[in-house]
């Protein structure tokens, strides 16, 4: 079902803004489209019950990317995926990152800056916030508007949709990290069951939690340049009653980053990219960003390109006969050029790579070296053979491993995330010696 929400910041991407000093008024309208990534990263004290049980980690990581369904819609159509992931912290340096959870998104956005998220999971987690007057501010200023939350303490992928007033001030203009913004503090209270009826969630059943207390307070940060919400720390402190009467208590803070993407030249990628690993097949680029129309309720994974009769998952392309071929093909996708290295050798049940695919290896390192600014997203797969949870646990750990091969090759390791999804992508047969084999893959997508 559709849920029509108000303008959440993340997609803040035309605040148009203008200001002379701190003392200027400032007049914000909303305004644009683009693309933009979110890096949010939490530190909260969790409490069981009233008693301390330790630190919770957690980091988000999301590119949101906009595209065209029908030309005759009069707003737009934004597409993307949510990396849900436990902090590893080592000497204090955030590394390599394993996801947990990988959240599909699609939503719409009109003229107005109203939003239909489809098939609702939780993310974006606020919607409505920060939300501006249409008048203008001076330094002092306050406000209030509604919005909204999404809680998922359970992580039961049912989230639970907690309406809120926020009230705001507004600070004025400063520079952060070389750029003009504009500060502003808000709070509001998270209470579940709300005091009115009308703002209970329409789903409220499966989502665990029969009772939410506790508040947030907000330091937010605009950019002047184009209204782009670049920074927010968000203090909390929120218990959860669970229908079974137990409590969980958070405390702490998140911190979210968020900044405009530079849409990747896909055409000059894929040559790179192409020459490194010496592909003998180069797709088409020009791959839709977005394909799937708003009406869909529920969100399949993201297509697969067709199969060709070979072992290679291509969509078609220029086919270069004078290379060997490395076997590693190149895919265009919604999320942006997925490397599939074929027929991978690993020690039988093992992470380990065989020592003949320290060639390819290298290969590997060499392309992706040659790419800037970009993050790897390393997906492991193994054929379906086994026990599900067994595989699953050698789909993350060959992904790992190939991680740290790639890093032990120069590659910064915060560059990478990683995930495993064992047998359940299979692209062939795992009745047949060539279908297993096939399955036993590992793919690298440079992330848009």
């Amino acid at each position: 079902m559709r849920r029509v929400l108000f303008f959440l910041f993340f997609i803040c991407t035309g605040f148009n803004a203008y200001s002379q000093n701190n003392h200027e008024p400032l007049q914000l309208s909303g305004a644009g489209r683009t693309a933009y990534s979110i890096l949010e990263r939490s530190d909260w004290r969790r409490y069981n019950n009233g008693r301390y049980v330790g630190l919770v980690r957690n980091e988000v990581r999301a590119n949101i990317l906009p595209g065209t369904w029908d030309a005759n819609f009069p707003g737009s159509f934004f597409e993307g995926n949510f990396y849900l992931m436990q902090s590893t912290l080592r000497d204090m340096q955030h590394t390599v990152q394993a996801v947990d959870r990988v959240v599909p998104v699609s939503f719409e956005q009109d003229a107005s800056g109203s939003i239909y998220i489809l098939n609702d999971r939780g993310f974006p987690r606020l919607r409505g916030f920060p939300r501006l007057p249409s008048r203008s501010l001076r330094p002092g200023e306050r406000w209030t508007s509604p919005g909204s939350r999404a809680a998922d303490p359970l992580s039961t992928g049912i989230p639970l949709i907690i309406h809120f007033v926020a009230e705001y001030e507004y600070i004025g203009t400063e520079i952060y990290s070389n750029m003009l913004v504009h500060r502003l503090r808000a709070s509001y209270a998270s209470r579940y069951p709300p005091l009115n009826p009308d703002e209970m969630d329409e789903s409220p059943l499966d989502h665990g939690i029969s009772r939410v207390a506790g508040g947030h307070n907000v330091d937010i940060l605009i950019r002047v340049e184009d209204g782009l919400v670049v920074f927010m720390r968000d203090n909390l402190d929120v218990t959860y009653t669970l229908i079974d009467g137990s409590t969980i208590r958070f405390a702490g803070f998140t911190l979210t980053f968020s900044q405009g993407i530079i849409p990747m030249d896909r055409g000059q990628v894929i040559t790179d990219l192409g020459d490194t690993l010496r592909i003998e097949r180069l797709p088409d680029p020009l791959v839709p960003l977005v394909t799937r129309p708003p009406e869909v309720h529920e969100l399949p994974p993201l297509p697969l390109p067709t199969e060709t009769e070979d072992n290679a998952v291509m969509p078609p392309g220029i086919i270069r006969d004078d290379l060997e071929d490395s076997g590693i093909d190149i895919v265009p996708v919604p999320e942006g050029i997925k490397l599939t290295i074929r027929d991978i050798r690993f020690v039988p049940d093992s992470a380990e790579f065989l020592p003949e695919e320290r060639y390819r290896l290298d290969l590997i390192a060499d392309a992706l070296r040659q790419i800037p600014d970009r993050t790897f997203l390393v997906d492991g797969h193994t054929a379906a053979v086994g026990l599900p949870a067994g595989e699953m646990q050698l789909s993350i750990e060959r992904a790992r491993h190939m991680v740290d091969e790639l890093v032990r090759r120069g590659i910064a390791a915060d560059r990478f995330i990683y995930h495993g999804w064992g047998g359940t992508r299979p692209i062939d047969d795992n009745s047949t010696a060539q279908g297993r084999s096939r399955n036993r893959r590992v793919e690298i997508t440079v992330l848009e």
